[in-house]
Parts: structure tokens; sequence; C-alpha cells
């Protein structure tokens, strides 16, 4: 397990799981710092990824941009898992208006982004 600045990043039957920290507004920097503290904990190793964003608050336009082409280095398959309204909003958006290099869905449900991911673990 690892605690990063802007969340914790651990492993887990061969996907990596993100939950991100509280309040939190994703610019270009906290984007940048958060790829590069998921790539050094990876360790150049390539992993479908379940991402928690419940504790995200709100994002800035860069920051998407970022986070679908950099940031998705490494990355086999990412889930996109919350519960909060503004966080599945805020992801439906970023979904529709961005073209995802690698396969990207949105989940409410844990057990649907895990089954999601499975075929990525091999």
């Amino acid at each position: 397990m690892f605690e990063g600045k802007y969340g914790t990043y651990w492993i887990r039957d061969d996907i990596l799981f993100v939950d991100y920290k509280p309040d939190l507004i994703v610019t270009l920097k906290v984007a940048k710092r958060i790829a590069r503290d998921r790539m050094e904990f990876q360790q150049n190793k390539e992993y479908p990824v379940f991402s928690n964003l419940d504790g995200v608050i709100g994002s800035h336009s860069e920051a998407r941009h970022y986070l679908v082409h950099e940031g998705t280095l490494l990355i086999k398959a990412l889930a996109l898992y919350s519960t909060s309204p503004i966080a599945i909003r805020l992801t439906e958006f970023y979904l529709r208006t961005l073209t995802h290099k690698i396969p990207t869905q949105l989940f409410q449900y844990k057990n649907n982004a895990l089954r999601f991911l499975e075929p990525y673990t091999q």
C-alpha cells in the first residue's frame, strides 16, 4: 500500500486500486502528481485500475485532458467507481466529451466494476 499526496494506492488480485482523498479538486498539477505517484507505485508494470472517485468534487479541463492521454500510461483498463452524485456527473461529462485510449467505464456498484476489469488481469 502507498499513501500518496492525493490518494491511497494498493494492489489486490492483480488490480490496482486508487482511493482519492476527500474534497479533491483535480487541477493539472494534481493530475500530474496522481499519475506520477501511481506509475511509481506500479514500478513499470501495467494493471487494470479501479479508481474510487467519491472524494473528487471538481476537476479542471486541462487535468481531464492530461489524465485521458499521459495519465493512462501503464493502465490496461479503467473502472471509474463512485456513489457520489457530484463525482458521477463529472465523470459522465468526462466520458462523453473526451476520447479514451483504453477501455474506460463508470460504475456505481463495485462488483460490476471488478467484473469489467477481470479480463484485463490475465
